[in-house]
């Protein structure tokens, strides 16, 4: 017993940058297919290449919503120790690392695309700065800033040993509020937010209901 934990100690952390490069191998080249489709759109059909920058915009900002609340349902999972029994440690860290990382570049794409459409005109200040753009620049920079959030989060899996365990945890928490400026977002700077009211409420339901569960399990776990 004591031979064999420390080598699978060991092997956590390769198996886990395996799937991260693995996932994020895979987002890249399903990122270069589509700026390729792009490219082709706009030189061979110029009046729809004016709307498709708009519509991969949309779409990817709508997986991008779905990813991210994937990683806080799965790390309020995690956290809980729901599934710790059937899924190793490595696996289940790892696969909200890449549910984080994959949301954040179909975040990037949703932001980028739109230097491509003309309604509205936006640069690469009205993207990267929050509350400085032309369209509806209060949800849209609620989202920006919700995506910063998200971005400190990730990057902070990585420099754990350096911050400290309890600083790790704390900058977790931020989470949540990256969660509901994404949402705020979401909501507000959408053109179609009537159509995909079901997709918010069951998105900000969910988490609300797992982290009630996760106050309440550590609550009645620290009485005992």
């Amino acid at each position: 017993m004591s031979t064999h934990l420390p080598s699978q100690k060991n092997s956590l952390p390769w198996f886990e940058i395996i799937i991260v490069l693995w996932g994020l191998g895979l987002i890249v080249i399903f990122g270069m297919v589509g700026v390729l489709g792009l490219v082709s759109l706009d030189r061979t059909l110029p009046i729809t290449s004016a709307k498709a920058f708009w519509f991969i915009s949309r779409s990817s900002g709508v997986l991008a919503y779905l990813l991210l609340t994937l990683s806080v349902v799965w790390g309020l999972v995690q956290s809980g120790a729901i599934l710790r029994p059937t899924i190793p440690p490595a696996l289940a860290l790892g696969l909200h690392n890449f549910l984080s990382w994959a949301g954040l570049v179909m975040s990037a794409l949703h932001a980028l695309v739109l230097l491509g459409d003309n309604n509205p005109t936006m640069n690469l200040a009205d993207i990267v700065i929050p509350f400085v753009g032309p369209y509806r620049p209060i949800w849209v920079g609620l989202g920006v800033v919700g995506i910063y959030l998200m971005l400190l989060v990730s990057v902070s899996f990585y420099v754990r040993s350096k911050i400290g365990q309890k600083n790790f945890r704390l900058l977790h928490y931020t989470s949540y509020a990256a969660f509901l400026l994404v949402s705020w977002h979401a909501m507000g700077a959408g053109t179609d937010t009537s159509a995909l009211r079901l997709v918010y409420v069951t998105c900000i339901s969910g988490v609300g209901l797992l982290t009630v569960w996760r106050i309440w399990s550590v609550g009645s776990t620290t009485s005992k």
